[in-house]
């Protein structure tokens, strides 16, 4: 019997026959247990009592400590730098506006404030520096002991990694011998049935190709007969059309040669027409040039009166047009002057018209000539006003600026005058005030007063030629 199948279902009987293939079961598993593998493997990682998170959470505390202590060191000594900075701002404060005013004594008092101030901090570093050796040689060893006591603990955390690992290992090893021999029998039991498939699949598969070839071959017989058939059918068709041409070639023949008769008979007529016809011709031809012997002489005068008369009608012609394109040019350039006087009388008119306009409207405002040479006597003594006006102005400006430029000269002699002096006077004395507090504070600390008294001195002499020291300034350094 006869089978019909689609590519699809040819392509899948070749695919069954094929068995260079492998089991797409036998991936699906093999994906499956390397993907049971992987998921073990991380949740390893995640779990909490792990060996390798115990001693990350080790490391993390370690790092902690450690950082506890580095920042409260830390904030140790800058706790340290800000109070010392504070007392140097607060010994400076008082004394920074007075200092930067002036030259010299700024420089003086500042190198003795500051060499006072670092003999003293000298001794403070010194405390500092062994306080730190000894919170060093503290922290040395407690990170001595913590490093021992960390070491004792990870060789025991070590020897439990290690024995939980073999364990660990034993256990996963059982289970995948047991998964290797559980999957040994799948397979073997998968391959066993693949096969009986593959044994049912090739039966039907040559049950089919059976039936395929039967049908071809019951095709192949059908189409020889229906070639045949065919064949037969041609031949009786051109043998049948053999005979309507032998047919149709007779009917050609009588009719050739009743066109052969007509045509004869109709050439004999048409002679026997062209030969009166040309006898008539030849009649009318021969009355024709007899007439014309007679009548060439008046036919060619009367030809020469024809053109002699064509001829003057064309020069009358001519002459016409140009006497009218004459006069077209003539009355175009009259039309032109036309049109342009009118221009000129209208732009006269225009003008006339404008000036008239602008006259009246200067009459309607000021009705006389009278008063418009009064308006225009107004509008001058106006002009001649605000002139005046404008110069008091401007001299009464530059009177202000010369009287403002004088005060300022003299308030800038004064005050780099008498009152320069006076506050100089003023600024030494608060100076040596200050030195006098900074002695009496070096005494109450302890610190060295010799550098504050030589700048005192320093100072002194520079300036007492011009500016002499009050006496209670010195008695109070003193």
């Amino acid at each position: 019997m006869p089978l019909v199948m689609s590519k699809d279902e040819w392509s899948r009987i070749v695919s069954w026959t094929d068995s260079n293939r492998e089991n797409p079961e036998t991936v699906r598993r093999r994906e499956y247990i390397r993907y049971l593998h992987e998921t073990s493997q991380a949740m390893t990682k995640a779990w909490p009592n792990s060996l390798e998170n115990v001693n990350k959470r080790n490391e993390e505390l370690r790092r902690a400590r450690v950082a506890a202590a580095e920042q409260a060191n830390t904030d140790f000594y800058k706790q340290y730098v800000r109070r010392r900075r504070d007392e140097q701002r607060r010994l400076m404060a008082g004394a920074r506006d007075i200092i930067f005013k002036n030259k010299d004594a700024p420089k003086m008092l500042l190198r003795a404030v500051i060499e006072s101030v670092t003999q003293k901090e000298r001794e403070e570093q010194l405390k500092f520096l062994g306080e730190l050796r000894r919170q060093a040689a503290q922290r040395k060893r407690d990170d001595d002991a913590a490093i021992t006591r960390n070491a004792d603990e990870w060789n025991r955390l070590m020897a439990t990694r290690k024995q939980r690992r073999f364990e660990v290992n034993k256990k996963y090893q059982r289970e995948i011998l047991d998964q290797a021999a559980e999957v040994a029998e799948r397979r073997r039991r998968e391959h066993e049935t693949e096969l009986r498939q593959q044994q049912q699949d090739n039966i039907k598969a040559n049950e089919e190709m059976d039936a395929i070839k039967q049908f071809e071959d019951d095709f192949k017989e059908r189409e020889k007969a229906r070639i045949f058939r065919d064949m037969e059918q041609a031949r009786r068709e051109v043998e049948a059309r053999r005979g309507e041409c032998a047919a149709r070639d007779r009917l050609d023949d009588r009719l050739i040669r009743v066109l052969q008769n007509t045509r004869a008979t109709v050439d004999r007529r048409r002679k026997q027409t062209e030969k009166g016809i040309q006898e008539e011709k030849q009649r009318v031809l021969h009355a024709i040039s007899l007439q014309l012997a007679t009548g060439d002489a008046a036919r060619e005068r009367h030809e020469r009166e024809i053109l002699e008369k064509a001829i003057k009608e064309q020069q009358l012609k001519e002459e016409a047009r140009h006497e009218m394109e004459v006069q077209k040019r003539r009355r175009m350039r009259a039309e032109r002057e036309q049109l342009h006087l009118q221009q000129l009388r209208e732009e006269r008119e225009r003008l006339h018209r404008l000036h008239t306009t602008r006259s009246w409207e200067m009459l309607n405002r000021f009705k006389n000539v009278e008063l418009y040479e009064e308006y225009v006597a107004k509008l001058r003594e106006e002009k001649h006003r605000k002139t005046q006006e404008h110069r008091a102005d401007l001299l009464r400006l530059w009177k202000e600026r010369e009287e403002r430029d004088a005060a300022e000269v003299a308030a800038r002699r004064e005050f780099y005058g008498a009152r320069a002096e006076r506050l100089l006077r003023e600024e030494e004395r608060r100076l040596l005030q200050h030195a006098a507090a900074l002695v009496q504070e070096a005494r109450q600390h302890h610190r060295p007063e010799h550098p504050l008294h030589r700048a005192v001195d320093v100072r002194s002499a520079a300036s007492i030629t011009s500016h002499p020291i009050p006496s209670h300034c010195w008695t109070s350094l003193r």
